[in-house]
């Protein structure tokens, strides 16, 4: 190898560390096809770049078995030096000694359309599966080695998985642009009229035109690139430390990008 193919090699390389990554994922439980994947890299404290993947680039298959696809997720994290992890989806229940009735104290703070209550109790009760399912996973990343925020200031981890809750709905109203409609509701224009706000506000310069979904997890990566890159600023984490209770993970915080002033 002549000096300055070694030259180059060493450039990779330290740029590779330089560039930290953030993998964002919008849940489904019926089929692994319903997800949505955006690999986001965080470089000097910005947005540097970033991709939709497609579930099985993660090895993830079909049907979604919580311990299954948390299992898969994490060795994907772990193998392409991910250390952030957002899933859109509760990671815990409510905690039984709260004053409030219905939901999680991050929930009833963000105005989340769905409720999570004590275990097994969820408003509406269409989403109750979605939410079982969601904080099955949480449970399967943290028993491998993941770790959860416990406090509003999160630091970034070195040597371990850092996994986060994201609720894209507040992460629209946190950065000012009108929430994206349901995915029903929405038309290819909604998602274009959001994108191009998204990418005036991060200096995008990407000609990806992501999909609903991939705009959710786009938007909810956001708050995790602020934080590999040490901006307090760009960021709000919002609820209460998570713990468990008789076997069971409750309450937690919920991460958003924000715009400041």
């Amino acid at each position: 190898m002549s000096s300055d193919d070694k030259f180059s090699s060493r450039l990779a390389a330290q740029k590779r560390v330089d560039m930290r990554r953030v993998l964002s994922i919008d849940l489904a439980y019926t089929t692994v096809q319903n997800l949505r994947i955006c690999l986001l890299e965080e470089d000097q404290g910005v947005l540097s770049g970033y991709n939709f993947l497609r579930p099985s680039r993660l090895g993830l298959t079909d049907p979604p078995i919580p311990a299954v696809f948390g299992e898969a997720v994490y060795r994907f994290c772990m193998d392409e030096d991910v250390r952030l992890l957002i899933l859109d989806g509760p990671q815990g229940w409510k905690d039984p000694g709260s004053e409030l009735v219905h939901c999680r104290q991050c929930e009833r703070i963000l105005n989340a359309p769905a409720k999570t209550g004590i275990a097994g109790q969820v408003k509406p009760a269409n989403y109750t599966r979605f939410v079982e399912f969601s904080i099955e996973v949480f449970a399967e990343l943290v028993a491998r080695g993941a770790r959860l925020a416990c406090s509003p200031r999160i630091e970034p981890s070195t040597d371990r998985l850092l996994v986060l809750e994201s609720l894209p709905l507040s992460a629209w109203r946190k950065l000012k642009i009108l929430p994206l409609p349901a995915k029903a509701k929405a038309t290819a224009a909604d998602c274009e009229k959001r994108f191009f706000a998204v990418a005036k506000l991060f200096g995008l310069k990407s000609t990806l035109r992501p999909s609903h979904d991939e705009l959710q997890a786009l938007i909810a990566g956001l708050g995790g690139v602020a934080i590999l890159g040490g901006n307090i600023n760009g960021y709000l984490a919002e609820g209460s430390p998570p713990f468990q209770h008789k076997g069971s993970w409750v309450e937690g915080f919920i991460v958003n990008p924000v715009i400041m002033g």
